[in-house]
């Protein structure tokens, strides 16, 4: 086959024009002529010229080089019991029959062959092609295809405008990334699985001992992976997908469906065992041999022309699988079955109580809620495992949830054990007098020597109020406020702080007399709102460039100012971050995914396992579904009550049924070839999810009659 020297122009190449004018949403493709490795994928009536993929060679990220680039890969060769890993990366030959060009790799005992093309409505097809060149079967496994979407993240508007949150469902024969930019502005990139399987996803090149290659603001190479198959001697097995631009994810599912594309989903994704959802299976056709299961048994099902529904009472606890075989081909949707929440949040509490405060009193932390080791069975303390950062172990930061979280629970629940209060007012005099100084300067340790933090004032304030709604004693309010005060004096008016409790504080205060001082931090508040309006959607770095975490506040401020205020401004500038937010959050039919922000460094920081990777559900995704019951409660939009309930009851995933917490549990199936699919031994800070649960509570029992008993 003749050797092409150079192909670097547009996707137009590929059907042999070589011109570089493009038409409304043309594919501009540039793929590597030694490797065969493409390097940018552009919309040609983009403004912002974004590549929606990582450009591997080098000058991006100095670790995303040639090997990684999008259609390449590796795959493990099983011949005669033994085991030959190899990538694919160095092309053999390419040639072009009419529309579709072709590229070709020659590996011991096994050929690649990826063949690219643009069909009728410009959509741009890949195949990928596995021949087995030797004289007996093979089985190939461990096979992932390199597919590194632009999702990391630089400066807040880099990143809205030219970066993606990418959406991916390994739904097996019914599989798709959705590429939302960032900005969640049009066009956004969807995947399509049109032929074969897709088993999962992992993530390369993160490096876990240095940050400087990627760390928190990397999510890594995305790379699909293929389930194990045979293949007999001259055989092939492939697998196929289309590409295609879209609108949003209602664009993207109708466009999905007409490629043969079967969309699953449940009314609820977590549930209480024996409790009832309806499972919901659509397509573009009537679909021909279906079949439906849960947990492996058959289940009576209704099929109305188009679409097959189910109603189910998953009596698994955990994950209840939910499949529906169909064509010859299968997809899933996955439910998760607890016992009833009340008992499993009370039993929360006490393994906290339990096993989680330092009770010692000859320890100067004596009071405090701690990280938890649920491998050792004690409380984690000291470092002694010298992980990547002891100040996100500590016995301050973030742990304050688990008070909140207690506070919240006693509030509602004012009968339980009267030694819960005894807890919280040994935690209160921890915080109080250990973390802060007098004068409310709040500190992570006890030292007073560690990072002075900004986050760490909002949630202590937090904790304060949430203790005078319990007992009605002024001292707290006092202290909410005063907390508060000083974190404006030491911070300014900038900071885009996690849980600033706007709406709480100013009716606590003046429900306690204290209008002064009510007036006064409502005056700071608005001195924050003048600063977030003046940024707009370009938010300063935090200690990641941009994320979830500094968007959401931002649109909880807002709205909390509008309830407080009924300033019609407040309203409008919330559904700025609000754009943003949807932008972060999946519609996969799955509990860990649905509704749920892509996070992918919370447990190198706050796990025992220090692995970087998707964390999903993680408890600050929480903050989305928060901020969604905000707006439904702003507006009466019932699409948000709906995708705020599905967010917070997906919380309950990072707690058991006994009370144990993780931190983190990491989706991807592998994290830089390391195993993922785990729970973080870690007890550390899942707790706030919960509670976030609890706030939001009267708002979801207004309108959920299952979950009344909470």
């Amino acid at each position: 086959m003749k050797q092409i020297r150079n192909i670097t122009v547009a996707i137009l190449l590929l059907t042999g024009i070589l011109s570089a004018q493009t038409s409304k949403n043309e594919f501009i493709i540039n793929v590597n002529s030694q490797t065969g490795g493409i390097q940018k994928i552009m919309n040609g009536d983009d403004k912002y010229n974004m590549n929606w993929i990582i450009c591997s060679n080098g000058s991006q990220y100095s670790w995303e080089t040639n090997e990684f680039a999008w259609g390449l890969g590796y795959v493990e060769v099983i011949k005669n019991g033994e085991k030959h890993l190899y990538n694919w990366e160095k092309l053999k030959s390419i040639s072009k029959n009419g529309n579709e060009t072709r590229y070709e790799y020659k590996l011991p005992d096994i050929k690649v062959c990826v063949t690219r093309s643009i069909d009728s409505q410009r959509r741009f097809c890949e195949t990928y092609r596995f021949t087995n060149t030797s004289d007996t079967k093979i089985t190939i496994s461990n096979t992932g295809i390199y597919t590194p979407m632009n999702d990391n993240y630089v400066d807040a508007e880099t990143c809205e405008k030219t970066r993606c949150n990418a959406h991916i469902w390994a739904g097996n024969h019914a599989s798709y990334i959705n590429a939302i930019r960032m900005g969640g502005n049009a066009p956004h990139l969807g995947l399509v699985l049109t032929e074969g399987d897709i088993c999962g996803y992992e993530l390369i090149n993160i490096e876990r001992d240095n940050e400087n290659k990627g760390g928190s603001n990397f999510r890594g190479g995305i790379t699909l992976d293929l389930p194990e198959i045979k293949i007999e001697p001259g055989g092939s097995r492939q697998i196929s997908w289309k590409l295609f631009w879209h609108t949003g994810w209602e664009d993207f599912f109708v466009q999905a469906k007409q490629l043969g594309f079967v969309e699953a989903s449940a009314d609820k994704y977590t549930v209480q065992q024996n409790e009832k959802t309806t499972v919901h299976f659509s397509s573009s056709t009537k679909l021909d041999q279906v079949f439906l299961t849960v947990n492996n048994k058959p289940v009576i099902f209704q099929q109305n022309g188009n679409e097959i529904i189910a109603t189910i009472k998953p009596d698994q606890l955990g994950n209840n699988e939910i499949r529906l075989y169909y064509n010859k081909s299968y997809t899933v949707c996955n439910v998760l079955a607890t016992i009833p929440i009340k008992s499993m949040i009370k039993n929360r509490i006490d393994f906290i109580l339990d096993k989680q405060q330092m009770n010692d009193k000859s320890d100067p932390r004596y009071g405090a809620y701690m990280v938890y080791d649920n491998e050792t069975e004690s409380i984690y303390k000291d470092n002694y495992l010298n992980l990547p950062s002891p100040v996100d172990l500590d016995e301050g930061a973030e742990r304050t949830g688990m008070a909140l979280l207690i506070a919240k629970w006693m509030e509602q629940n004012p009968k339980v054990n009267p030694s819960i209060m005894t807890s919280l007012t040994n935690y209160y005099n921890f915080l109080r007098n250990k973390l802060q100084t007098p004068d409310y300067k709040l500190f992570s340790s006890i030292e007073h020597k560690e990072r002075h933090r900004g986050y760490n004032y909002p949630w202590a304030a937090s904790f304060y109020f949430e203790m005078y709604a319990l007992t009605h004693e002024k001292k707290y309010v006092i202290d909410g406020y005063k907390t508060m005060r000083k974190f404006y004096r030491e911070f300014n008016y900038e900071f885009y702080a996690i849980n600033v409790p706007v709406e709480r504080s100013i009716v606590l205060l003046r429900n306690a007399g204290f209008k002064m001082e009510a007036d006064t931090l409502l005056n700071n508040f608005v001195k924050v709102g003048n600063e977030y309006i003046k940024n707009g959607i370009y938010y300063p770095a935090h200690e990641v460039n941009y994320e979830q975490s500094i968007v959401a506040p931002a649109c909880m401020f807002f709205l909390e100012m509008y309830s407080l205020t009924n300033n019609e401004q407040y309203l409008t500038e919330s559904k700025k971050h609000l754009q943003l937010l949807d932008a972060f959050a999946g519609l996969q039919p799955d509990f860990h995914l649905n509704q749920i922000s892509i996070r992918h460094w919370d447990d190198y920081w706050f796990g025992k396992r220090s692995s970087w990777g998707d964390v999903m559900p993680h408890y600050w995704s929480a903050l989305s579904g928060r901020a969604y019951l905000l707006y439904y409660n702003a507006t009466g939009d019932k699409k948000y009550l709906l995708k705020g309930e599905i967010c917070l009851s997906a919380q309950l995933t990072n707690i058991t049924q006994n009370g144990r917490g993780s931190c983190a549990y990491i989706y991807t199936n592998k994290v830089n070839g390391r195993p993922g699919k785990f729970f973080d031994p870690f007890a550390n800070d899942q707790d706030w999810g919960i509670y976030y649960y609890l706030e939001m509570i009267n708002t979801l029992k207004k309108n959920y009659n299952n979950i009344r008993h909470i």
